[in-house]
């Protein structure tokens, strides 16, 4: 039986709610289109019903203003495709994830100028660096709540307070972080809010969304766009929300499992959660400190999401990561996790590393399984 410690990656247990909510909607045979009669209805109740339970949780204020796409990914494409122009200039990290990066070069072809932030070897933000790298046309800062190869939780409170300060607007990729550490917008002067919903959020995958502060709609462009099953006669995409953001048919069911995952995570409590993935992670960094590794990041429990690099001595990452699995079926992620800007700063470009990440379910057994094979495989030596 295999152990899945890949949960940066996806949520690898989904509450039992979450599967039960599902499982009676589809068997109910429910229809996905909104604003087509009766099953039209419903879906737009699920859908309200879970933008004010996000609206609550990300404290945002308003409803209207929590949108819905297919991934974190796409949310990202929608913003920053849709806020940024020819002259601008956009400030971002070295420890950012390749959903922020690549649209970001792939704006530069069109005139946007980007602007990477220093961070130090463990993944933190310089924050100091902000304030000379603002110019005349500095748009936006865009940064990740916490590194998706180390776990490094970044100074966003701080880093946006001082970009605000210079007018900027702020945008938190909070694929990492959504169902692992408290958000609230207006705490972390944040204008824009990123989510994956199949994360830590505890929904199915295809679900992803972001959410705006007060204000922020007027100045995105939408970039996506398409039938809304509102406003049909017009050949422009609707100005209100949610309709300006949410082109074509809605995944009613990810919208649904995102709901029932966020009620399934209050249940649980989210700081009891986020304790108990606290501790796992110390628990689990102890417990290397013994073995012939290194790990990369804070190497400090309370200064990382549950999410742990390392390479063994004389290893190859993508070797390690397969022996780990062939020996007793741990679960990891090696190479560059989508994120090869964060690997360059961290000096382990291009191999990347052997990733162990944590989540709600995830128990002190199975992690003293994986040390106890990581040691065994260890010791057969380096390939």
């Amino acid at each position: 039986m295999s152990i899945d410690l890949n949960w940066a990656a996806t949520s690898a247990q989904k509450p039992a709610s979450v599967l039960k909510t599902v499982t009676t909607y589809l068997n109910d045979n429910h229809y996905e289109n909104q604003n087509r009669a009766l099953p039209g209805v419903e879906a737009m109740s699920i859908a309200l019903d879970t933008r004010e339970t996000l609206s609550k949780f990300f404290g945002v204020g308003d409803a209207s203003r929590v949108l819905f796409t297919a991934s974190a990914t796409m949310s990202m494409n929608m913003v920053l495709n849709g806020l940024l122009q020819p002259g601008d200039q956009v400030l971002t990290s070295d420890m950012e994830h390749n959903a922020v990066s690549r649209p970001l070069t792939l704006l530069g072809k069109k005139g946007v100028t980007t602007t990477y932030l220093p961070c130090d070897v463990t993944g933190v933000l310089d924050t100091k660096a902000i304030a000379p790298a603002c110019g005349p046309n500095t748009k936006a800062l865009v940064l990740t709540h916490a590194s998706n190869v180390t776990g490094t939780i970044e100074p966003v409170a701080e880093a946006f307070r001082i970009a605000k300060s210079f007018g900027l607007i702020t945008i938190l990729d909070a694929a990492q972080t959504a169902g692992y550490l408290p958000i609230d917008m207006q705490a972390l002067h944040a204008d824009v809010v990123v989510f994956a919903g199949h994360k830590g959020l505890l929904g199915l995958p295809g679900i992803g969304g972001f959410c705006l502060a007060d204000g922020m709609a007027e100045k995105i462009k939408p970039w996506l766009v398409g039938g809304t099953g509102n406003a049909s006669a017009a050949n422009e995409q609707p100005d209100f929300l949610p309709d300006k953001f949410e082109p074509g048919t809605p995944n009613t069911i990810g919208i649904l499992s995102l709901g029932a995952g966020v009620k399934a995570l209050e249940k649980m409590g989210l700081a009891k959660v986020h304790q108990k993935e606290q501790a796992l992670t110390a628990y689990f960094l102890k417990g290397l400190a013994d073995l012939p590794v290194t790990v990369y990041g804070p190497n400090e429990a309370a200064l990382m999401t549950p999410v742990v690099s390392i390479n063994g001595q004389g290893w190859d990452p993508g070797v390690l990561g397969g022996a780990l699995y062939e020996k007793d079926g741990i679960i990891t992620r090696c190479g560059l996790h989508c994120a090869p800007i964060a690997h360059r700063n961290i000096g382990t470009f291009p191999g990347g590393t052997v990733r162990f990440s944590f989540g709600y379910a995830t128990t002190q057994a199975e992690l003293d399984q994986a040390l106890t094979v990581l040691a065994t495989v260890l010791k057969e030596g380096g390939k």
